[in-house]
This record gives structure tokens, sequence and C-alpha cells, in this order.
């Protein structure tokens, strides 16, 4: 597990901005070294199978490997 080289916080587990509505791409933030945030929008909803809908924990370039990803909104850096 890696670890941000700003804040510290694991780069294996999504992390929000909830006063912007920002959330990391996990494998985004690994690749930079450090945590890299998109739009909640633009992660897109998975169904739980149990009545919940839930962000998608990687941003939609990084599921289908195209390499298009939406516009970085911040990043966590010192």
């Amino acid at each position: 597990m890696s670890n941000c080289s700003s804040c510290d916080g694991s780069l294996n587990d999504s992390i929000f901005i909830e006063s912007r509505d920002l959330k990391s791409c996990p494998h985004c933030s690994a690749l930079a070294g450090h945590h890299i945030f998109y739009r909640c929008e633009d992660f897109g909803m998975r169904y739980m199978g149990d009545g919940r809908y839930i962000l998608q924990s990687w941003c939609p370039g990084c599921r289908s490997h195209d390499g298009i990803k939406p516009v970085v909104q911040a990043e966590c850096q010192q």
C-alpha cells in the first residue's frame, strides 16, 4: 500500500473533499504519488444489488483503460 506524498493518506482508498463535491481516484492517485480529485458526478454510479447505488471507485478512464479521464479538479500536493 502506498501513501500520498503530501498528506500521507492511503492512495488505495478514495477520499472526498465534500465541500467541493470531489472524490479521488485510487488508480490515478497511485500513479501520480498523490491524491488526484475529480467531480463526484464524473465517476458514475454502481448498483450494489441490495437497493443501494454508490459512486464507482475508479474514474471512467481508469475503468475503461482508454486513458480518457475527466478534468482534474484538485490535487493533494505540498
